[in-house]
C-alpha cells in the first residue's frame, strides 16, 4: 500500500480507541455489578460437565495441549498461549481474550458468540497465524484487528461482528475438489472489515453481503461472482481486484476506478451507473 493508505490506516485505527471509550462513557452509570470470577493462574479446571463458566485465566500455558469440544462460558483469559493446541469444537460465549496467541491452533468448527477478542486499553487484537478455522464461527464478536495471516478459513463465518484493522493476507479459504479446481466458501457478512488486509485473498463465489470494506485493501484479489450486496467498498485498494461476476446491487462504489477493475457480468441497480462513471469523467443527470 502506499504512503498515505499507510498513514491513513495508521489515524484510523488509532480512532478504534476513541469509539470504544465514547461508547463506554454512553453506557448507563449505574450497571448491575458482576459476580466475581474465580481467578487462576497457569491451569484450567473445568466441572464435572467439561464447562468453563465465570473463571478468569492469566498467563495459561495450553501449547501443544489437546482439548475437544471445550465448553467456555463469560470466562477471561489474559496473555494466553494456546498455541498449537487441538480445540477443534469449542465452544465459547460472552467470553473476552485479551492478548492469546492462537498460532497454529487447531479450532475446526468452533463457534465464538458474544466474544471480545480486542484490548481497548493496550490496542491490541489476538494471534490467529496460521490456525485451522476451518467451518468455525464469530458470531457478533469483536475481533478487531486480529491476525488471520495464512490462516485455514474455508467455511468461516464471521456475521454481526467488528473485525477492524483485521489482516487476512494470504488466508486460505479455498478447499481443493481437483488438480483443476478450488471451491471457496467464505460468509463474512453484516460485519465492519474496515481497514482490514485482504492481499492476495481468494474469495470466489463467497457471500460479503452487507459488510463495510471501507479503505480495506483488496490488492490482488479474487471476488469473482461474489454477494455483495448492499455491501460499502468506499476507497477500497483495487489494484488487480478482480470483481466479475459479482452481485454489487446496492454497494457503495465510490472511488471504484472502472478502467482498472475487471467488472465484466456484474450486476448493479441503475442509481449505481452514476457512481462508476464518475471515475471516467462523465456527469450523469436523472432523466
Amino acid at each position: 500500500m502506499s504512503q498515505n493508505t499507510e498513514d491513513a490506516l495508521s489515524q484510523s485505527l488509532a480512532k478504534i480507541s476513541a469509539n470504544y471509550q465514547l461508547s463506554n462513557d454512553k453506557k448507563s452509570p449505574s450497571p448491575q455489578p458482576k459476580p466475581i470470577k474465580e481467578q487462576v493462574t497457569g491451569q484450567i479446571v473445568a466441572d464435572q460437565e467439561g464447562v468453563f463458566k465465570d473463571q478468569v485465566f492469566y498467563d495459561l500455558k495450553w501449547s501443544h495441549q489437546s482439548k475437544q469440544e471445550m465448553q467456555l462460558i463469560d470466562c477471561e483469559f489474559h496473555h494466553c498461549d494456546f498455541s498449537n493446541a487441538a480445540l477443534d469444537f469449542m465452544q465459547a460465549s460472552g467470553c473476552s481474550f485479551y492478548d492469546c496467541d492462537f498460532k497454529n491452533t487447531g479450532l475446526k468448527e468452533a463457534v465464538f458468540e458474544k466474544c471480545n477478542f480486542f484490548d481497548a486499553d493496550a490496542q491490541k487484537g489476538c494471534y490467529f497465524y496460521g490456525a485451522d478455522l476451518t467451518n468455525s464461527q464469530f458470531l457478533h464478536c469483536d475481533i478487531s484487528l486480529a491476525e488471520f495471516e495464512r490462516a485455514d478459513m474455508f467455511g468461516i463465518e464471521i456475521s454481526n461482528s467488528k473485525a477492524q484493522g483485521c489482516s487476512f493476507k494470504q488466508a486460505n479459504f479455498a478447499s481443493v475438489v481437483s488438480r483443476r479446481k478450488l471451491l471457496c466458501s467464505a460468509h463474512l457478512t453484516d460485519s465492519h472489515f474496515r481497514y482490514a488486509d485482504f492481499e492476495g485473498c481468494q474469495l470466489v463465489g463467497c457471500d460479503l453481503s452487507g459488510s463495510s470494506f471501507v479503505n480495506a485493501n483488496f490488492f490482488q484479489s479474487n471476488l469473482e461472482k461474489c454477494q455483495l450486496l448492499s455491501a460499502d467498498l468506499t476507497g477500497i485498494q483495487f489494484e488487480g481486484l478482480i470483481l466479475s461476476g459479482a452481485d454489487l446491487r446496492n454497494a457503495q462504489l465510490d472511488g471504484l476506478d472502472i478502467r482498472k477493475v475487471d467488472l465484466q457480468g456484474v450486476k448493479i441497480n441503475d442509481w449505481q451507473q452514476s457512481v462508476l462513471l464518475e471515475s471516467l469523467g462523465v456527469v450523469c443527470f436523472p432523466n
